[in-house]
C-alpha cells in the first residue's frame, strides 16, 4: 500500500502509523486482513523512514516523551537519531518539513 493508507493532518501532512479513516475504518482493515491471509499473502504498507518533527504528531510526541524517562541499567531510552555530539535530536529536511529519524539500531524505539 503506497502513502494513501496514511492519515493527513490539516496542513496536508502525511501522518505515519496512523489509517486514514475516510479511506480505512477499522472494520474495513480488519475485513482486508482476514481476506488477505485467506489467501495466505501478507500486506505491507509504505513507511517512510522519517518523523516529522511536530509535537501535534502522536509518533513525534511518544518518541520526545520516551527519551525523557529515567534510564535502566544498560539501557539507551534515544527513540530518534542524535546529533553527532549526541546532545540533541538530528533534525534534517524532508518532504512534510523538519523531521527526525527513528534510530532503528535501538531496540527500544
Amino acid at each position: 500500500m503506497d502513502i494513501e493508507w496514511s492519515d493527513q493532518n490539516s496542513q496536508g501532512d502525511y501522518n505515519y502509523f496512523v489509517y486514514n479513516p475516510q479511506n480505512f475504518t477499522a472494520p474495513q482493515i480488519e475485513q482486508l486482513n482476514l481476506e488477505i491471509e485467506k489467501s495466505h499473502r501478507r500486506i505491507t504498507v509504505i513507511v517512510d523512514p522519517h518523523i516529522q518533527k511536530n509535537s501535534d504528531y502522536k509518533v513525534y510526541a511518544d518518541g520526545k516523551y520516551l527519551q525523557k524517562l529515567p534510564l535502566k541499567q544498560n539501557n539507551i531510552t534515544n527513540i530518534f537519531i542524535k546529533t553527532p555530539r549526541g546532545n540533541r535530536d538530528y533534525v534534517g529536511w524532508c518532504w512534510p518539513g523538519d523531521s527526525v529519524w527513528i534510530d532503528f539500531l535501538n531496540e527500544n524505539a
